[in-house]
């Protein structure tokens, strides 16, 4: 027996049914009383008026469910991407008709963007093909669905196909992965692809040592650029002036030759105290960090420098941990930065705010000078803008600062003309 729940559509159509049913039933009976039929004449008359219109009701209901029936199987059909199985093709007209033409417009779509998912799919995958960086496409169970040329060569033409993530080696260090190969560490960047209702994973290795080399060649090609422009610069006046001392006669001329001496002299003091400068950078010690009371801090750094205001922009008693002597250094140089940048432009204020937000402290050495101009080269060693600058300061500061886990920026004011020195330390 079937059952239908109240609010399907079964059983609205039941309830409908029923009404024609019944209203027929009740007219053969009137008929049957009013002329007074027999048993054989009322089923007679039963037979020939209310069992063909239950037997249309039922086809009716049929018809209904079954084309209801087919218009699912169609979507399921759409649904699996299976274009060239209709089943409605029987209905020509009606709306049944028009409710199949939208479905093949919809079908047609899908088709399009089906191709065109492929078309995609198939630039990515030759796009990667011809990639330098080996790169492999894992499937969800994270194993080898796809791999470049670089890639076959990176596990020297092995068959890597179906391979999981153990045999190639991919290692996951604080949530990203990582692989070795030929004394050569790589990272690897992992991005999500999604195919056929699937999850794949692109797997891009980028040699961590080739990005080190780039980075460090970098910094030597700006280094050498500053010793040629420093050594140059001593050198060349120091060999002009010797040609001319050679060329002096021996009689004569003392005065001359004691200023070209004397300036000898100078340029070779300054070479000397430019070797030492570096000797000093290369050569920082390890910081020894202590719990520091902030108040007790910023008075010592008021006593230290007299004319900086030190402004407290923190509540309480904090502490900080730090190595004080070499933050002092580091905030040495950056105030003696601040009081040549304030001179350049006949101001005086600087201003030493300490800070906190919730991870970090700031100590902000604040100037009204003119400002950063070539902020590219602020952090090279021995760059400097000053005429008799060894470029060394910042970069010392910076370095004391790294080595304490903080980080030392420079940046120009926003409300009015000056700079920012900014050193960052965790709380």
């Amino acid at each position: 027996m079937m059952r239908f729940s109240s609010n399907s559509l079964e059983a609205n159509l039941t309830k409908l049914f029923v009404v024609p049913i019944a209203t027929v039933a009740i007219m053969v009976i009137g008929i049957a009383l009013h002329f007074t039929l027999d048993w054989l004449e009322f089923l007679t008359l039963m037979m020939v008026i209310l069992f063909p219109s239950i037997f249309a009701l039922y086809k009716a209901y049929q018809s209904v469910f079954n084309t209801i029936g087919r218009i699912a199987v169609q979507l399921d059909s759409i649904a699996n991407e299976e274009f060239t199985v209709w089943q409605l093709a029987q209905y020509r007209q009606g709306s049944i008709a028009n409710l199949k033409s939208d479905l093949k417009t919809i079908a047609q779509r899908i088709q399009n963007k089906r191709y065109e998912y492929a078309q995609n799919e198939a630039f990515v995958f030759d796009f990667i093909n011809e990639l330098a960086l080996p790169i492999l496409v894992l499937d969800h169970h994270y194993q080898v669905y796809h791999f470049n040329g670089a890639a076959k060569d990176f596990y020297e033409g092995c068959q890597i196909t179906g391979c999981d993530i153990h045999a190639l080696k991919l290692a996951r260090n604080n949530g990203k992965w990582q692989v070795s190969h030929n004394n050569q560490r790589f990272k690897v960047v992992e991005h999500e692809l999604y195919r056929g209702g699937r999850k794949y994973h692109l797997m891009v290795y980028v040699s961590i040592e080739l990005s080190l080399r780039r980075n460090e060649q970098e910094a030597w090609q700006k280094l050498v650029r500053v010793l040629n422009h420093e050594v140059r610069n001593s050198l060349t006046p120091i060999y002009s002036m010797a040609q001319s001392l050679k060329a002096l006669p021996v009689q004569g001329r003392a005065e001359l030759r004691d200023t070209m001496l004397d300036v000898i002299e100078k340029r070779s003091e300054h070479l000397l105290g430019f070797v030492a400068s570096y000797s000093k950078l290369s050569q920082l010690p390890k910081p020894d960090k202590v719990s520091t009371c902030v108040v007790g801090l910023s008075d010592r750094l008021q006593a230290l420098f007299p004319k900086v205001n030190v402004k407290r922009l923190f509540e309480g008693t904090p502490s900080i941990y730090c190595d004080v002597e070499q933050l002092e250094q580091a905030l040495l140089n950056l105030v003696k930065n601040a009081e040549q940048a304030n001179s350049l432009a006949g101001e005086s204020e600087i201003t030493l705010a300490i800070g906190r937000s919730d991870k970090l402290w700031c100590l902000d050495v604040i100037d009204n000078g003119h400002g950063v101009s070539q902020s590219d080269n602020l952090f090279v060693p021995f760059y400097s803008t000053k005429e008799q600058g060894n470029g060394i300061g910042l970069v010392l500061s910076r370095e004391i600062v790294r080595g304490q886990l903080g980080e030392l920026t420079l940046e120009n004011r926003q409300d009015k003309q000056g700079a920012i020195a900014r050193i960052s330390l965790p709380v």
